[in-house]
């Protein structure tokens, strides 16, 4: 598997499948992830336990990779997440309310698994759509 269909699948299997019991063909023993304010944890209980927590609070949770970019042991991904907030997620009760936000995520890969992951979520949007913020002039 080259390391885009590593990723390709990985987003696919795990993320938008929800299927944690194949984070170890995806991700390496020794993964570390680099997000402001998402605490992955480390290794792949790190991995595994975000992937449930983010499915706890968002059963639908999905991931589109909007665009690619292969760079060799680097892969950089533009995704759009989608999701409706119908559980406690990150100590924020249920709303109700369906978000689609942006991502932009790079992923290193060795050995063919994802060794580090670092990336930015658009969660002024996220926020918004939660309503826990209200931008000045919104309706």
């Amino acid at each position: 598997m080259t390391n885009e269909e590593l990723v390709r699948t990985a987003c696919q299997v795990v993320w938008t499948e929800g299927d944690v019991s194949r984070i170890g063909e995806f991700y390496a023993e020794n993964f570390q992830a680099n997000y402001p304010m998402t605490d992955w944890g480390t290794g792949l209980e790190g991995a595994k336990n975000l992937a449930l927590a983010i499915r706890a609070g968002f059963p639908d949770y999905r991931e589109r990779i909007d665009e690619l970019i292969d760079a060799g042991d680097r892969i950089v991904v533009r995704l759009t997440i989608q999701g409706t907030h119908l559980g406690d997620y990150g100590g924020l009760p249920a709303t109700g309310r369906s978000v689609e936000f942006t991502d932009v995520t790079i992923c290193r890969i060795e050995n063919g698994r994802i060794v580090e992951q670092s990336g930015l979520s658009d969660l002024l949007t996220l926020f918004v759509q939660l309503g826990l913020i209200e931008l000045p002039g919104s309706p």
